[in-house]
Order: structure tokens, then C-alpha cells, then sequence
């Protein structure tokens, strides 16, 4: 069977990049880390990865930030999240 025209069913893999669980002190600064993501066939997709969710460093609170991503076939990765959790100093 030629794998160039085989039928892709298996969905890309994200990993974060960075903790999964982050605290940090309102009034400080959030940077995102970012995520990869790679695809059996597709290879890295990371430039496709979907973000969403924000962090609001002025109030205490748990803030999820979701990534998610879907291969050329059009398979969709399990969304990952990383919690961002703001603490009063």
C-alpha cells in the first residue's frame, strides 16, 4: 500500500511547552509558553496550534488557557490546558 495516499486517521499530539500549572502574584506578568505539536503525517504543525483563554493579572483566580489543533485531514488533537493560577501577594 503506498502511505502517500492512505487515509489518515490518527490525530496530532500537542505538548506544552512549560508547566501544565503555573502560579503567579497579581500584579506580575504572564508570558505564554507556547505549545508544539506534531502529526504522523503532516509533521510539525505547531504554527496551527489554537489558543484560547486569558489571564488577568489584576485579579485573583484560575485562569485555563486551552490549545487545540487539527491536521491536514482534518483529525483534531485532545485539547490541552494549562492553568494559570493569579494569588494575592
Amino acid at each position: 500500500m503506498d502511505d502517500s495516499i492512505a487515509f489518515d486517521d490518527v490525530a496530532p499530539v500537542i505538548s506544552l511547552m512549560g508547566s501544565s500549572s503555573i502560579t503567579l502574584f497579581i500584579g506580575g506578568n504572564y508570558f505564554e509558553q507556547g505549545a508544539t505539536a506534531t502529526d504522523n503525517k503532516d509533521g510539525m504543525i505547531s504554527s496551527s496550534i489554537s489558543i484560547s483563554g486569558t489571564v488577568d493579572m489584576t485579579t485573583q483566580g484560575t485562569y485555563p488557557i486551552t490549545y487545540i489543533v487539527s491536521d491536514a485531514e482534518g483529525n483534531v488533537a485532545n485539547a490541552v490546558t494549562r492553568t494559570v493560577t493569579v494569588v494575592d501577594s
